[in-house]
C-alpha cells in the first residue's frame, strides 16, 4: 500500500512538473507573440506619423500654390485692363 502511495506520489509530481513545463512555455510563446505584436504596433504608428507629415507639408503647398495662381489671376486681370485702356 506504501508503495502504491510512493509510486502516485512520484507520478504526480512528474506530472505537476510538466504541467509547469508546459505552462512556462506556452507563456514564453505568448510573450514572444506580444513582442512581436508591440514591434508591428510601433512600426505602423511610425508610418502614420510619417504619412500625417507628408499630408500636412502636402496640404501647405497646395495652398501655397492656389495663393500664388489668385495672385497671378489678379495681375492677368490687371494687366488685361491696363492693355485695354492703352488700345482704348
Amino acid at each position: 500500500m506504501e508503495l502504491g502511495f510512493g509510486v502516485l506520489a512520484v507520478v504526480l509530481l512528474f506530472l505537476v512538473v510538466v504541467g509547469k513545463y508546459l505552462v512556462t512555455m506556452r507563456m514564453q510563446q505568448m510573450r514572444q507573440r506580444v513582442i512581436e505584436v508591440e514591434v508591428a504596433a510601433r512600426s505602423a504608428r511610425g508610418k502614420l506619423k510619417q504619412i500625417e507629415t507628408q499630408s500636412g507639408v502636402a496640404g501647405r503647398e497646395v495652398k501655397t500654390k492656389q495663393r500664388k495662381r489668385q495672385s497671378l489671376e489678379k495681375q492677368i486681370a490687371k494687366y488685361k485692363k491696363e492693355l485695354a485702356e492703352l488700345r482704348g
